[in-house]
């Protein structure tokens, strides 16, 4: 079973995101609003792919991204944002993440990576 984490801090994304990816697979899927919570959940669970926010309220994305590289440096990561014109503009490799999920996000879109990991 794969291991998903998820960390965002608007619950209104939070949780149906959960949601799309309980329903179309089977996964753990774990949740944390705030980047020191992902980055716990992260340390003792360590999941086989990370969504994270790319602008987090306390810390940014690529900065919680960063310190999960500190404790894998191959984590499988992609940004969720709502910039889609910075999304288009910024490769997400250039921010240590493999590609980003522009909101709204597509359920079709969530399962097909989480399916080709």
């Amino acid at each position: 079973m794969k291991t998903i984490l998820i960390i965002d801090d608007e619950v209104e994304v939070l949780i149906p995101l959960k949601r799309i990816i309980e329903r179309a697979i089977t996964a753990n899927v774990l949740t944390a609003q705030k980047p020191q919570e992902g980055l716990k959940l992260y340390q003792e669970n360590k999941p086989d792919v990370v969504f994270l926010d790319l602008h987090l309220s306390d810390i940014n994305g690529t900065e919680v991204l960063a310190r999960i590289k500190e404790i894998n440096p191959q984590v499988k990561a992609y940004f969720i944002t709502g910039d889609e014109i910075f999304a288009n503009k910024t490769p997400a490799e250039s921010l240590g993440a493999i590609g980003y999920l522009v909101k709204p996000i597509i359920p079709q879109d969530l399962v097909k990576i989480i399916e080709s990991i």
